[in-house]
């Protein structure tokens, strides 16, 4: 089993250093652990939920210990990535280059709207759905990140599903196979509270309606527990690949790897 989604208590919303969660890693029978805590962003906007530029360096060197104390777990460099084109430079220049970050997840948890962000549970009407849909396909097509993690987390904000959340998931789902971009199966909506709705409760995401219609697309999934605590790291995955399956959802195992010859060292992904 496999984990790219982790976090620590960097992004002021999770618990525990990365060792901590290597090493749970390493008991929890996890080949590769990628760490993908919040990154800092060039404006510094939403700095409640992720770690400021100072921690950055932080991240790195508790990445590097974990590489030397836990060395049967391979472990990742890795962000998760909100979409702007104003940071195409910082995630390529500073952190894929300048700093050899393994990898970056696409994730959007505020949309723009009239000129503000809003919050994914803010998300009520067809306009909010097409704005998030928009800004997930841009995301997808600015060729910066591994995978996209919870595609379908506009469940966190809308009501039911019906033809317009029908409409959003076809355009995010077309334009992931058109890119073959992967698509995350996010674990942690399992064992979020569920969203109360005016059919009764559900989870906020996974939605199943979303990844029934992506059955008929070719795309590949990636299944994470997006881990805020160390016990969690690989916390839900079994859930997220029953989901899979049920709908016969091709999971992909690994991320690609480059060759040890270009990356310098083993386990470092290649996009």
């Amino acid at each position: 089993m496999n984990n790219y989604h982790t976090h620590t208590s960097l992004c002021h919303h999770a618990e525990g250093k990365v060792i901590d969660y290597a090493r749970e890693a390493q008991l929890q029978g996890i080949h590769i652990l990628g760490m993908s805590d919040h990154s800092p962003l060039p404006d510094s906007k939403w700095p409640g939920v992720r770690m400021t530029f100072a921690e950055l360096e932080e991240y790195e060197q508790q990445i590097q210990e974990a590489r030397r104390k836990v060395k049967e777990v391979t472990i990742l460099k890795g962000l998760e990535c909100e979409w702007d084109p104003a940071y195409r430079g910082f995630y390529t220049e500073e952190l894929l280059e300048a700093r050899n970050f393994d990898y970056l997840i696409g994730a959007e948890h505020w949309f723009p709207f009239h000129g503000e962000w809003n919050e994914l549970s803010e998300i009520r009407t067809a306009a909010h759905l097409k704005a998030y849909a928009d800004l997930l396909i841009q995301t997808m097509q600015s060729g910066v990140f591994a995978f996209i993690a919870h595609p379908d987390g506009f469940g966190s904000g809308y009501d039911s599903w019906d033809e317009n959340t029908r409409s959003c998931s076809l355009d995010i789902l077309a334009a992931a196979a058109e890119l073959q971009i992967p698509l995350e199966i996010n674990g942690f909506g399992f064992r979020k509270a569920d969203k109360r709705t005016s059919t009764g409760l559900r989870n906020k995401y996974p939605l199943p309606q979303f990844w029934e219609l992506a059955a008929d697309f070719p795309i590949r999934a990636i299944c994470n527990s997006d881990a805020h605590r160390p016990q969690d790291v690989g916390a839900s995955i079994d859930q997220a690949r029953d989901l899979a399956a049920r709908f016969g959802i091709e999971v992909m195992e690994e991320l690609p790897l480059k060759c040890p010859a270009e990356s310098g060292r083993t386990g470092a992904p290649s996009f």
